[in-house]
């Protein structure tokens, strides 16, 4: 998630985020500033998507923050879970959820036993089936199996005993996984993990009752069965007596179109402490621009733009206005924007002219673009401050005044470079023409991109910058066989609350594609990969060793190892250009009663809104 945020998913404490987040009156409202028994349930909640998820709502696929917004609240179950609230209140805290606690852990660290709780059955047509270890056992099969965890999860739970050997079809099961009784689960480990339990939040281990995943290793999402307080419309007329070939889809999801979820009938509020669920029925529709869909939450045609940023006029409109400013809410996502190099890709395999594209970035005008201090904080390293506890806070290896770029450096950096042939400064060689760069098609991107262009040009490195729709940008950026030399719109949310989320997916060899997610630089790619996709280095630059000593440790010295880690990944191995730490900024219609921030999933919570007057007039 994690994965992408608004386009992804810090808890940064900044005042314009407090100024900007509504707390008075009846809409706008915050978890904390309306008691949840003054909420009216009932009526539809509308919401827009300006793209859809990016793999069909399958849980062993899907790395898209907006996508996990969506399981937490409504639509999958875990052992344990998050609240779906702000960091400050509690938002990145692990809560039971199928569990009736937090597991037990044995003294050497290697086998962690879950108790679950009983009588909670699934969403139609499974409504007579119990949700029990097994189903469990049989979701974390699913991600072992490397066809149906296309976008890698696998690395995640490798740790369990017996899951490599499944997953390479050496084994018929998981030796680590074990349900004793039909509400308990022991997991065994070869390693300690103190972190065990924060992926054992992680949707791809939600349950699967027996049979509803068998013939659907791609398409598993379309025929999602529920075990939340929702589920797809439709899903009870699933049909999973018949062939996979000869079942018909879930109704309520329309890839590209839209996703309707209504009340699961088997979702008992009295085993689900933390989900109000107050809305009936969630109406999504997907596609439009930001302008035609701010338009329509102006008139209350849509009550929120759950994956897009309110355009600026729109912004200014209700943040000038006092009778709508209690309308906007922006929240730290957990989540760093940032431009990826490619380093076996040339120029980028040059780590001066990595460096030098990151002395010469204008941070500034990249946050002003997105709309100035209200969209997060300068960047200058790649893992958030508040998952080191602030170890890093101050660590800036290419300042520049006013975070503004400083084009004398970044010619400092050039000459060192065996691209500037005759050491003045720019890089002259054909390498440095035409580049090859991919964006996202969605404002602000397109206008980044060219400040990014205007940015490189003194310095000769001229880009050819491609747009694409969000999810096939993301799709080239980590398809090796592309060659894209540099992607200018990526974004990255927190897994889980520990650094480590920042280590593996993003630079070690687990994450490389076209078939894990998400590393796009391609740091510790080995010989083999790099020939089998045609690129003439042979060797780029590889962290492994520091991924796997951080790993294991666990408190203080845990956090100080990542944040060396952090220190050495941003100024030795310069993959990224970092330039925001992100805020999720938010409009909403004036029907929206309780607007609450999910600190898990970046963006809004979708199961404490209510809507005024329990939505009749919406």
């Amino acid at each position: 998630m994690r994965k992408v945020i608004k386009i992804f998913g810090i808890a940064l404490a900044i005042a314009l985020v407090t100024a900007a987040c509504g707390g008075n009156g009846d809409t706008g409202t915050t978890e904390g500033d309306q008691a949840t028994e003054d909420i009216q349930a009932g009526g539809t909640l509308k919401v827009a998507l300006l793209s859809d998820v990016s793999a069909a709502f399958d849980p062993q696929k899907e790395y898209y923050s907006t996508t996990w917004g969506f399981y937490r609240c409504c639509l999958l179950r875990t052992l344990v879970s998050y609240p779906g609230l702000p960091g400050d209140e509690g938002g990145n805290e692990l809560v039971p959820d199928l569990a009736t606690g937090l597991p037990e852990v044995s003294e050497d660290g290697l086998t962690w036993t879950f108790q679950m709780k009983e009588g909670i059955n699934y969403a139609p047509p499974f409504q007579d089936t119990e949700i029990v270890a097994q189903d469990i056992i049989r979701a974390l099969e699913r991600t072992a199996d490397p066809e149906a965890s296309a976008n890698g999860y696998s690395f995640y739970y490798s740790i369990i005993e017996g899951f490599d050997e499944f997953s390479e079809g050496k084994a018929d099961e998981i030796s680590g996984l074990n349900a004793p009784d039909d509400h308990t689960l022991e997991i065994t480990l070869t390693e300690p993990a103190g972190d065990l339990p924060f992926r054992m939040a992680m949707h791809t281990t939600a349950p699967i009752p027996e049979g509803a995943a068998d013939g659907h290793v791609r398409d598993y999402g379309r025929y999602l069965v529920a075990s939340g307080p929702y589920m797809f419309e439709g899903s009870e007329d699933l049909d999973f007596s018949k062939p996979a070939d000869k079942q018909d889809p879930v109704a309520g999801y329309e890839p590209g179109k839209s996703i309707t979820l209504v009340r699961n009938p088997s979702w008992d509020a009295e085993t689900d402490e933390f989900r109000d669920a107050y809305v009936e029925r969630i109406e999504t529709t997907i596609g439009g621009t930001e302008e035609d869909i701010a338009n329509k939450i102006d008139t209350g045609d849509i009550h929120i733009n759950y994956d897009g940023v309110p355009p600026p006029q729109q912004l200014r409109k209700y943040q000038t206005d006092p009778e709508l400013k209690d309308q906007v809410f922006a929240y730290p996502s957990d989540a760093v924007r940032y431009i990826s190099f490619n380093v076996a890709e040339p120029p980028f395999d040059d780590v001066h002219i990595r460096r030098a594209v990151n002395f010469a970035i204008d941070k500034e005008g990249m946050r002003r673009l997105r709309g100035g201090p209200l969209f997060g904080e300068i960047a200058n390293h790649v893992i958030l401050n508040t998952l080191e506890n602030d170890l890093n806070a101050d660590f800036n290896p290419f300042p520049s005044d006013d975070s503004q770029g400083d084009p004398d450096a970044a010619m400092e950096e050039i000459k060192q470079s065996k691209y500037d042939t005759d050491q003045d400064g720019v890089c002259d060689a054909p390498e440095c023409k035409q580049i090859l760069a991919v964006t996202d098609e969605a404002d602000p991107y397109p206008d980044q991109a060219a400040l990014i262009q205007d940015n490189l040009k003194p310095l000769g490195i001229e880009l050819d910058v491609k747009e694409f729709e969000r999810t096939t940008m993301y799709d080239k950026c980590l398809d090796p066989s592309a060659h894209t030399a540099i992607c200018l719109a990526p974004g990255w949310g927190k897994d889980y609350p520990d650094a480590s989320t920042f280590a593996a997916p993003l630079f070690g060899a687990e994450g490389l594609g076209p078939d894990a997610c998400c590393n796009y630089s391609l740091v510790g790619a080995d010989a083999e990969y790099l020939k089998k996709y045609d690129y003439e280095v042979t060797d780029v630059p590889d962290v492994q060793d520091l991924i796997d000593e951080c790993t294991p440790l666990t408190d203080e010295e845990r956090i100080e190892c990542w944040a060396e880690f952090d220190r050495h990944v941003t100024e030795e191995v310069v993959p990224w250009v970092p330039y925001l730490f992100d805020n999720n900024v938010d409009i909403v219609s004036s029907d929206v009663v309780n607007y609450t921030f999910d600190q898990f999933s970046g963006g809004a919570a979708f199961d404490h809104f209510g809507l005024v007057g329990g939505g009749e007039d919406s």
